[in-house]
């Protein structure tokens, strides 16, 4: 899957999308999305790389736990393994849903 296959995805839950950072109008658009690749995981032997993943990040931002919002981006990442971790953000006073995917 490429990064535009999985924007097209998220899109698709009807949740603002941004890829790589948070949108500058965070404060009207809640909630939102923001994804990006967070890094690659190679399988390599004899030096040589014979499989290679792309590890994506995507977080939910909302108010309030919301896990109608919740619920689209699992539906727009099934079909998928992801890990899934909550945390508020005091100093904005947002919840941060992150998704771990591999691609």
């Amino acid at each position: 899957m490429t990064l535009e296959e999985l924007n097209t995805l998220l899109t698709g839950t009807g949740i603002p999308v941004s890829f790589s950072s948070v949108p500058l109008d965070q404060d009207s658009a809640r909630p939102y999305i923001c994804f990006f690749q967070d890094a690659d995981r190679n399988f390599a032997a004899d030096g040589v790389v014979y499989y290679s993943r792309k590890v994506i990040i995507v977080r939910l931002y909302t108010d309030k736990r919301d896990e109608v919002s919740e619920g689209k981006v699992q539906t727009a990442l099934s079909g998928m393994y992801y890990s899934k971790d909550i945390e508020f953000l005091d100093s904005e006073k947002l919840y941060e849903i992150t998704y771990t995917i591999e691609v």
